[in-house]
């Protein structure tokens, strides 16, 4: 008994540790994902406003939206979550701009592509673009990431946090067959949470906030590569960029560039 007393006591102290350590992390990546309640209610209050609106005064519930929208777009610099652009995605199409809320919803859809509520909305979104061409056809990247939506980012990126500790723990017990279960686990989850950082970063994605020519070349001197002008709502990939000006693929491979100030970057 004597001997195992200084084990169950180390032990005790790196358990304690590991929760002092675990709390520090999730305080730590909390921080700056709180948003002021106060604007997020007020925001909630004029979409509400607006939708009461909307069957008796339209330009007024516009407005209202709008002023919705800006308000959720500037906590987005305290809350980048998928909620948040879920919230100014709603605002943006009731407000009546198709571009910009198509690229909301694809920024929440990159942070939460299994929510439903999102896929619903993005749908009613692209089925008000008048002549929809289509997505970008998802790369291996983002296929790979959709096997393991089940679970959030966070989720996986703390389970594999935990499972580090409790692997330092087994091989304190001698217990090396769980330990090295509970680091093959936590290293796929971690790699798993790395993937979806990497899929948002690359993904590259943007969509066309005002009807627009594409172009063979970064000017308006360059001849079109269609002859009609790209609908508002066009959702493509961004493959180069120069000053005032974006290349750009559309669904099917087609290339061109368009002015920088007619699409919005998904972030």
């Amino acid at each position: 008994m004597k001997s195992e007393a200084p084990a169950l006591r180390h032990l005790y102290s790196l358990a304690m540790g590991a929760a002092l350590v675990f709390l520090a992390l999730v305080s730590f990546l909390d921080e700056g994902r709180r948003s002021d309640a106060a604007r997020v209610a007020k925001a909630e209050l004029l979409y509400a406003e607006g939708m009461d609106l909307a069957e008796k005064d339209g330009s007024a519930a516009k407005a209202k939206f709008r002023e919705s929208a800006a308000i959720l777009d500037e906590e987005l610099e305290r809350a980048d979550t998928a909620g948040m652009h879920f919230n100014r995605a709603n605002a943006l199409l009731q407000a009546g701009e198709l571009g910009e809320s198509i690229a909301s919803y694809r920024a929440a859809e990159l942070r939460a592509p299994a929510d439903e509520r999102i896929a619903a909305n993005l749908a009613e979104a692209r089925g008000r673009i008048l002549r929809p061409l289509g997505a970008p056809e998802p790369t291996a990247l983002e296929q790979a990431c959709g096997l393991w939506t089940v679970l959030g980012e966070r989720t996986r990126f703390f389970i594999a946090i935990t499972l580090g500790f409790a692997a330092i723990a087994a091989l304190q017990l001698r217990a090396r067959a769980t330990a090295v279960a509970c680091m093959v686990i936590g290293a796929v989850l971690a790699a798993t949470a790395g993937a979806d950082i990497a899929r948002r970063a690359t993904a590259e994605l943007a969509v066309v906030t005002e009807s627009t020519a594409l172009r063979k070349g970064n000017g308006d001197g360059f001849e079109q590569v269609v002859a009609e002008a790209l609908p508002e709502g066009t959702e493509c990939r961004v493959r180069e960029t120069r000053p005032g000006w974006i290349e750009v693929e559309l669904s099917g491979g087609t290339r061109g560039w368009v002015r920088e100030t007619s699409v919005a970057r998904v972030e």
